[in-house]
């Protein structure tokens, strides 16, 4: 569907019968919350507080409402039969955002770049996807997403630009498994925001 000709869903229809949904950013937030929780496999319980929260207090559920309600979340789009090469486009594999972790990235985000603040508003999850994915580069989300996701093997790097970004993401990383030395890495960060010349700090990375 296109967004600038066609309304946003606020039902879906399940077996040929119209199912009101509850279409908020929050509210799918909350979902996926559970299924971030939930690891690799729903339990009946996790998966029916999902359909629960999504569909109101419906007596019953089937497959297709759950399946309808993952094709919502992902914003009514169909998996692409193809992908851009990331290593091409000196993207890494790694993941760029979490909605918990990087809450009040957001936040600020939206109020720095749209005057939008989503403590008050009330946004269709799919209006609120497309609005995070075109956050400008001059909000520190859009930055801290660049330097989780930079390729360091990319041609053109220099070496102290590589030991620059790879201490970036392991200061900003999402990966629980590691840890990193945050004394040092938060020195780094408060000198780069002062302007300061970081070269020392960045030897031995």
């Amino acid at each position: 569907m296109s967004s600038l000709t066609e309304p946003f869903p606020v039902s879906l229809t399940i077996s040929g019968v119209e199912c009101p949904i509850h279409w908020d950013f929050r509210t799918v937030l909350c979902c996926q919350k559970i299924l971030q929780n939930a690891g690799r496999e729903l339990t009946e319980d996790e998966m029916a507080r999902m359909l629960r929260l999504f569909y109101g207090q419906y007596t019953w559920y089937t497959e297709e409402h759950f399946d309808k309600m993952l094709w919502f979340f992902s914003c009514g789009r169909e998996p692409e039969r193809k992908h851009f090469p990331r290593k091409i486009a000196g993207i890494n594999s790694k993941q760029a955002f979490d909605f918990e972790v990087d809450a009040d990235l957001i936040y600020a985000g939206f109020i720095q770049q749209y005057g939008i603040d989503l403590q008050t508003e009330e946004m269709h999850w799919w209006k609120f996807m497309i609005l995070l994915e075109n956050l400008g580069g001059d909000t520190r989300f859009q930055k801290i997403m660049e330097y989780r996701t930079l390729d360091l093997s990319a041609k053109g790097l220099s070496k102290d630009q590589k030991r620059f970004y790879q201490a970036m993401q392991e200061y900003y990383g999402l990966d629980t498994e590691k840890a990193p030395d945050k004394a040092k890495l938060k020195a780094l960060e408060e000198a780069l925001e002062r302007g300061e010349d970081v070269s020392e700090l960045l030897k031995g990375w």
